[in-house]
């Protein structure tokens, strides 16, 4: 019978992807090979598409929030003892972090949720909702079990204590068993996050506005099929997500002249956006090319 073990923590600061090596950084910096894996992706997406069907906004991925929970995961799958006297919420004595033991250590001065911004360039508390099973698979799984805890369903559907909570970061990692969600009410400072096995790159949308307005004073000229427009700009960031989900990677928000234009992709070249434009049009009626 699978054992599991489901607990809600303050977030903490950060891991490596993977390589145990790169715990002995001195500064909080996040490697730069590091990366998500397909799995957590999944969970991030299921999570969102929760939200959608909620009619809540869409939480931007946070590569400083994921790799706070790859390395609460990492250290957890090597160094937890489910015999021991502090559970989860914990962090041992192995990696370059302040050991932590909860609740013993839990107190004003010695927050959980001050781990964060110990661990990685994140500029807020964060709360982390945590769940370990044998061997898990099915990511649905694990989402339906966080909805029928209250404290979890509410921090995910922003209920409860959490209502009058906008969650604008989240962060998964996934190793051993050991799945970690953790949530800032702040917006990451980074910018986008790679999946490993694609090599892709997740824009994070709540600074996809500054992005597309550096790439405006950047020398390069892009070329974007544009297939929408929107006045609220987080009405423009959810769309951006939603087809994210659907698998147009290179969607964005442009913002020019005080206008919202949804991109469905861009190119170096107007011969090559032209090229595409048909087979967009054949998908997004009006699709057309705008160039900055």
């Amino acid at each position: 019978m699978k054992n599991i073990y489901p607990f809600l923590v303050v977030i903490s600061f950060g891991l490596l992807f993977g390589v145990p090596s790169a715990l002995a950084q001195s500064k909080p910096s996040i490697p730069d090979n590091f990366c998500i894996t397909q799995q957590e992706y999944q969970l991030y997406s299921l999570i969102n598409s929760y939200r959608i069907r909620l009619a809540l906004d869409p939480i931007p991925l946070s590569k400083s929030l994921c790799y706070v929970a790859k390395t609460h995961a990492f250290d957890l799958a090597n160094y937890d003892n489910p015999n021991d006297k502090c559970n989860m919420r914990s962090w041992s004595d192995k990696g370059h972090w302040k050991a932590f033991c909860f609740p013993k250590d839990q107190n004003r001065k010695n927050d959980v949720k001050e781990k964060a911004k110990e661990i990685s360039n994140y500029p807020g508390k964060a709360w982390e909702i945590t769940y370990w099973e044998d061997d898990i698979q099915d990511m649905s799984s694990v989402l339906n079990f966080w909805n029928e805890i209250p404290y979890s369903a509410d921090m995910i559907s922003n209920t409860g204590k959490w209502s009058s909570v906008e969650w604008k970061s989240i962060g998964v990692g996934i190793q051993d068993g050991y799945i970690l969600l953790w949530l800032g009410k702040m917006d990451d400072v980074e910018a986008q996050t790679v999946i490993c096995e694609t090599g892709e790159r997740i824009n994070n949308s709540a600074v996809i506005m500054a992005t597309a307005t550096d790439a405006s004073s950047s020398t390069d000229k892009y070329y974007y099929i544009i297939i929408g427009s929107y006045n609220i700009t987080t009405d423009a960031k959810s769309a951006v997500t939603s087809y994210k989900e659907m698998g147009y990677q290179n969607a964005e928000v442009l913002e020019n002249g005080g206008r919202l234009r949804l991109s469905i992709d861009r190119f170096n070249s107007q011969e090559d956006a032209d090229k595409a434009l048909p087979s967009y049009r054949e998908k997004f009626q009006g699709a057309w090319v705008f160039s900055k």
